[in-house]
């Protein structure tokens, strides 16, 4: 019997071409970097650099060291003491250069400390303006322009601090040296308060272990640590992917869904990219990639629209719902098959109202999809499982908030926006050009009359927006959720990551698959 594909070609076709990894590829991969064997000299390195940080007592050094910290993907190894050091340092005399009160005001706010726009006062002149002395302070200005994604709504002075640094940074580019200028361009390019941990520490790595720090034992101790903590997790990714793939190849979607897309490894990546590193996560992985495998709903409806496709793939979502449920009765003593139902209740309800507006012919308008489309990308039950899956047995503290109350959520709500509308961003030309309309992008140009790329500013300015919303949400929810908080910040720049090269989803591009490559083979520790 043919495929339902096959049997209505008249029936319209993404085109999403076969997986370049193969079920038989992913398991060929090996790693010998298990903590069995290798815990021990990482518990010796992070010694080493807990020493280190307790051993600086100048607070440019701390937060240097700090932000190594974090760019080199180890600061989660040492989040009681950073947050020990950064909570003295709000209340210490940081010294008055621009690079340094910059590198406080960002670090500080992204690890939930709230710190005062006023620390910048003392650059700006009269007028509101900075000063023009400062144009020619490149690590100043560098330090500026990060520190400036860190604003909140109203912060008009970060806004003024990120067009002034910028404007400098423009100019000072062309006069620097190889390294300093792509420094300035990456920077421009993507800041760090938007980069995924994963990702940044795999290319911070390459660039930390070519430069020599004010002391070369510091540099030796900070290299191996990253090298081995990332290959140490590299292991136990791989491990769990390889787990998934018996599970995928069992629900033969090639042969059941042939139109669909076949990506496990860049769902896997995602729920990765999505959840705190560690072994004590692993079952979050799993469950968020088995929500994500539900990529194949979205393709049954945009796609094709068939509700006996849609039901052929519940099956396997009601199995993976259960064994979720399992998980929390077993490890928690907590029933969450109710708030699972509802969940799923709200994401299959919003992809059948835009297969009826499909079907209908029905054009809604830009708000009115909204109000429907920031629910049907997952991310509301994605942070939903997330929040099951790292909270554990203090979940109920969190579950009127998060969970129960989550249309009124301003973390949940803001994080869901923002990633649909990064998704229709970056997928509007190309589901326009294939006959697909539902999108902010489609809508909008039609209701205002604008062209794609006026439309695509818009979603800009709207994406800078709730990037502010965020940061406050993040600030305000620190103390009481820090677990809630890390999930959705961590998801946020997974969103970005993923997005950076187009549809990560649909297209293979080399780009993305450098980002599945991360999980399949480690860094070589030959060079520290």
């Amino acid at each position: 019997m043919e495929p339902a594909a096959a049997q209505d070609t008249g029936r319209r076709s993404a085109g999403y071409l076969p997986t370049v990894w193969d079920c038989e590829l992913l398991k060929s991969f090996t790693t010998s970097y298990f903590v069995e064997i290798h815990g021990a000299r990482l518990e010796e390195l992070k010694q080493g650099a807990r020493e280190i940080l307790a051993s600086r007592k100048d607070a440019r050094r701390q937060l240097d060291l700090i932000n190594k910290m974090q760019r080199l993907g180890v600061a989660y190894l040492f989040e009681n003491e950073i947050h020990h050091t950064l909570t003295k340092l709000i209340h210490h005399n940081i010294p008055s250069d621009l690079y340094t009160v910059a590198m406080h005001f960002r670090i500080s706010r992204q690890n939930g400390l709230f710190i005062s726009t006023d620390v910048f006062n003392k650059f700006m002149d009269r007028d509101g303006k900075f000063m023009d002395s400062l144009g020619e302070d490149v690590m100043g200005l560098l330090s500026l322009y990060e520190a400036s994604f860190l604003g909140m709504p109203e912060e008009h002075v970060l806004d003024e601090a990120q067009n002034f640094s910028a404007k400098h940074l423009l100019v000072l580019k062309e006069k620097m040296d190889t390294g300093l200028s792509e420094q300035i361009r990456q920077c421009m390019k993507y800041p760090q308060h938007w980069r995924m941990e994963w990702t940044e520490a795999r290319d911070f790595i390459g660039i930390y272990q070519t430069q020599r720090d004010d002391d070369d034992k510091i540099n030796s101790v900070l290299i191996e640590l990253a090298k081995l903590n990332y290959n140490i997790l590299q292991s136990i990714y791989l491990k769990e992917l390889q787990d998934l793939v018996e599970w995928w190849k069992d629900l033969n979607i090639k042969e059941r869904l042939p139109f669909a897309r076949d990506r496990l490894p860049e769902i896997y990546f995602w729920a990765m990219g999505c959840v705190p590193p560690g072994p004590q996560f692993s079952k979050c992985r799993r469950n968020l990639t088995k929500f994500g495998s539900a990529n194949p709903i979205d393709d049954i409806f945009d796609t094709y629209g068939s509700l006996d496709e849609l039901e052929k793939y519940m099956d396997a979502v009601n199995s993976h719902v259960s064994e979720m449920v399992q998980d929390a009765l077993t490890d928690n003593g907590i029933d969450i098959l109710p708030y699972l139902k509802e969940q799923w209740k709200h994401y299959i309800g919003t992809y059948y109202k835009e297969a009826q507006w499909l079907h209908s012919g029905y054009t809604p308008s830009a708000e009115e999809y909204l109000e429907n489309a920031w629910v049907s990308i997952g991310i509301v039950i994605s942070m939903i499982y997330g929040t099951f899956g790292v909270k554990r047995h203090s979940i109920d503290q969190y579950l009127s908030e998060f969970v129960k109350d989550w249309p009124h959520c301003d973390l949940v709500c803001m994080l869901a926006y923002f990633v649909r509308f990064t998704d229709d961003l970056k997928t509007a030309m190309k589901e326009m050009k294939r006959g697909e309309s539902m999108n902010f992008i489609h809508f909008y140009m039609i209701e205002k009359g604008v062209t794609e790329e006026e439309a695509s500013d818009h979603v800009q300015g709207l994406l800078i927006n709730l990037w502010k919303k965020l940061n406050k949400a993040i600030i305000e929810d620190s103390i009481r959720a820090p677990a809630v908080v890390k999930l959705a910040a961590l998801m946020i720049r997974c969103v970005h990551r993923i997005y950076k090269y187009g549809d990560f989803f649909g297209i293979q591009t080399d780009q993305n698959q450098e980002c599945v490559k991360s999980i399949l083979e480690p860094i070589p520790m030959d060079q520290f």
